[in-house]
């Protein structure tokens, strides 16, 4: 399943992903998620900004050969030089590209990618990397965005859209 949020700023699309990632408590009811999950949230605390990615999948036992995972992060258009660097010194666009590896390619992949305005910090040839990147991703996504190509471009399985009148649930066809 892909699902794709939009809707105005404020309106709680944030707010939601928080509650998926367990970081915030429903006011009533419940909220679970069954699936290991990964929450590349706007500031992407996901990463530690000291330490490298290629240190960072190290640390979380990727199964990936040094060789394969370093083929893996080209695709993602971060080359031998970025990926041994501490990630406070990527661009925002390397930093999302880096966080994206960390979450698939640990040693417990994740299932489930919660994105929250994934591509604030990316240009058109970003994107698109990404973009291919989650095409290929076999697992659930529920992704926030204001741009609506980029969501089309994820190929949703449903719609989550705000209006003045309330929430609207739609399958795509």
């Amino acid at each position: 399943m892909r699902i794709a949020i939009s809707g105005p700023n404020g309106c709680g699309k944030s707010t939601l992903l928080k509650m998926l990632a367990t970081e915030l408590a429903p006011v009533s009811g419940e909220c679970s998620t069954h699936v290991p999950f990964a929450f590349l949230d706007q500031q992407l605390k996901l990463l530690d900004a000291q330490t490298s990615i290629v240190e960072q999948l190290q640390a979380q036992q990727t199964p990936l050969n040094q060789g394969t995972l370093r083929s893996f992060l080209a695709q993602l258009q971060l080359n031998a030089q970025r990926v041994t660097q501490p990630c406070d010194l990527l661009s925002g666009g390397e930093r999302l590209k880096a966080a994206l590896a960390l979450a698939l390619w640990r040693q417990t992949p994740a299932q489930l990618l919660l994105l929250d305005e994934p591509t604030n910090h990316l240009d058109l040839s970003s994107v698109q990397a990404f973009e291919q990147a989650l095409q290929t991703f076999p697992g659930a996504i529920v992704a926030v965005s204001h741009d609506l190509a980029f969501l089309q471009a994820l190929h949703p399985s449903h719609w989550l859209t705000w209006h003045p009148a309330g929430w609207h649930w739609q399958p795509t066809s």
